[in-house]
């Protein structure tokens, strides 16, 4: 647990850009929402050709995994009833291309228009949380004394030479 802490604060320390961090969260949060497939796939593909931060993509992907464990059923009945839209079984039921990315099922369904529906909201709101903590909470505790003494020993700086 400590672990995973210090890497969200060292990504979040890390020169890397807000940006960066937030369509991170955001296409981790998407991927872990959908059932693994094809979609899951072209978001890790979309996540590699753009800069991204990959540690934080992969460990978001994997908290939301168990929240996809936690909206499963909810999802469920949501994705049947957005199915039922004739229009819509219509178009899923005959593109090879929908059926091939697995959309034709309810769960996988309501997983993607969730994703959808979070992922610029979640980006900005991530990017906007980056900022508001690399400029007010960050140079606060950077002046704590407990920090400095960490920072300070030779643990601490060999960990960061081996980074």
């Amino acid at each position: 647990m400590l672990t995973i802490l210090a890497r969200i604060l060292k990504v979040l320390n890390s020169e890397a850009s807000p940006w960066q961090i937030g369509w991170a969260v955001a296409l981790g949060l998407c991927a872990g929402l959908l059932p693994f497939g094809l979609l899951t796939l072209l978001i890790l593909l979309i996540a590699c050709l753009f800069t991204v931060n990959l540690s934080t993509f992969l460990l978001v992907w994997g908290f939301s995994k168990a929240l996809l464990w936690l909206l499963a059923a909810p999802l469920e009945q949501l994705g049947w009833t957005i199915g039922q839209q004739d229009w819509l079984l219509s178009l899923l039921s005959h593109s090879e291309t929908l059926q091939l990315l697995h959309l034709h099922h309810s769960l996988v369904l309501a997983a993607f228009v969730l994703s959808l529906l979070l992922l610029f909201p979640v980006a900005w709101l991530t990017t906007r949380l980056v900022l508001k903590y690399r400029h007010v909470l960050m140079p606060h505790l950077s002046k704590w004394k407990i920090v400095q003494l960490v920072k300070a020993s030779k643990l601490a700086q060999l960990y960061q030479n081996m980074n």
